[in-house]
């Protein structure tokens, strides 16, 4: 089974001109964009770009050859992938500029990107998926009742882009995975129509869709068969307010459950991805309880609920998911928090968590039981465990 660091190993000797672009260099450029290059690589303000070698081999000196806190994902991104894509022939001499990163708590917004000028490939402009901010995370929820900040920058940023490359001719491609792929899909439809028809593709990798009453017409409807939706056999992130008949390539992946979301999971072939006939059959279950649940509740419901989900969250100071499970006390603010919420609030969450539950998926209960198990015992301690044994002597 190979991955995307395999491919680099195939095929980062060959350029573009000997083997053409395919699914599979939008996943790393999507991965790579995942990356903190705040200071190396040069911003729209800025202007210029470096090449893409270039910026590896001065984020690899930066962080003394641990990029792993320069992560901006739950991905398994790690130092490997940078000194394979960084060194290879064909992503090496690309050129890299107009790099954004920004965390507005104000506004909701979190929104990175930058393009990627490729050796006779043409440029892929990449939009980062989201973080471990809350702000982020928070802006994810807000896709199912509005029009969220970082879609309005990503309509801003494509425009821009595309008029930077002039009337090249070179084909212009846009991506991202997770919300980065629903930036892509959402910026590609909504940027003006005289510069959406210089766009050759548009990648969507396991990202959510558009709800349909935030966005009537789909992104399909406007881009055709220049949408591509990739999405592994165990796809909830990449299912959110899927479309009915949509289609989509199923790819394989190494992990199990909700944990194929992670990118550097995904199987690939020397051409493109290992694609699969279909969706796993527990993961139909748990989309389809989470499309009926979400369905029954009107916009104004959604936006209340996001709010008071994640201002609890937030209770204890934390800005990262991080930080919320670093400690006992601050699981133990955002449960008091969370009691503190609407009682509507309270009744929705139980009522898709009881529709989880009873969808007969056994990797998520699972996992959800194992997680709450040891959350009690975090929060129990060293007093619940001398009580278990008086109890047992």
């Amino acid at each position: 089974m190979a991955n995307i660091h395999d491919y680099l190993r195939w095929r980062g000797d060959l350029t573009f001109e000997e083997r053409p672009f395919n699914d599979v260099d939008n996943l790393i450029l999507s991965a790579f964009v995942y990356l903190d290059f705040t200071g190396i690589i040069p911003t729209q303000s800025q202007g210029g770009s470096i090449t893409l070698r270039e910026a590896c081999h001065a984020l690899l000196a930066k962080t003394g050859g641990d990029v792993t806190p320069w992560v901006r994902s739950l991905a398994k991104i790690d130092t490997p992938f940078v000194e394979l894509v960084g060194d290879s022939r064909r992503f090496g001499d690309a050129q890299v500029g107009a790099y954004a990163d920004v965390v507005d708590k104000r506004r909701d917004l979190q929104f990175a990107a930058m393009w990627v000028d490729l050796p006779h490939a043409g440029t892929y402009v990449a939009f980062r998926g989201t973080d471990t901010s809350l702000v982020g995370w928070r802006e994810n929820f807000m896709i199912s009742f509005r029009v969220t900040a970082a879609q309005q920058e990503a309509v801003k940023y494509l425009a821009h882009n595309i008029e930077r490359t002039g009337e090249s001719g070179e084909p212009i491609r846009v991506g991202g995975h997770s919300k980065g792929g629903n930036l892509a899909e959402y910026a590609a439809a909504c940027c003006p129509k005289h510069l959406r028809g210089r766009i050759a593709q548009v990648y969507s990798n396991d990202g959510p869709g558009m709800a349909p009453e935030v966005m009537l017409h789909s992104p399909r409807m406007i881009l055709g068969d220049r949408l591509r939706l990739i999405v592994p056999t165990f796809s909830v992130v990449g299912m959110l307010f899927a479309r009915k008949n949509e289609r989509r390539t199923y790819v394989a992946s190494t992990a199990m459950g909700i944990e194929q979301h992670d990118i550097t999971t995904w199987q690939v072939l020397p051409n493109g991805v290992e694609e699969e006939p279909e969706l796993n059959p527990d993961c139909l279950g748990l989309n389809e309880a989470i499309a009926s649940w979400a369905s029954k509740i009107p916009l104004d419901e959604r936006e209340r609920v996001t709010h008071e989900l994640f201002d609890a969250l937030q209770a204890g100071g934390a800005t990262t998911i991080e930080q919320i499970v670093e400690s006992p006390e601050k699981v133990q603010q955002v449960l008091r928090a969370l009691g503190a919420t609407d009682d509507r609030t309270r009744r929705i969450t139980k009522e898709l968590v009881q529709r989880v539950a009873s969808s007969g998926m056994d990797v998520v209960r699972n996992a959800a039981s194992k997680t709450v198990e040891g959350a009690g015992r975090r929060l129990r301690g060293p007093k619940a465990k001398r009580a278990q044994s008086e109890k047992r002597g």
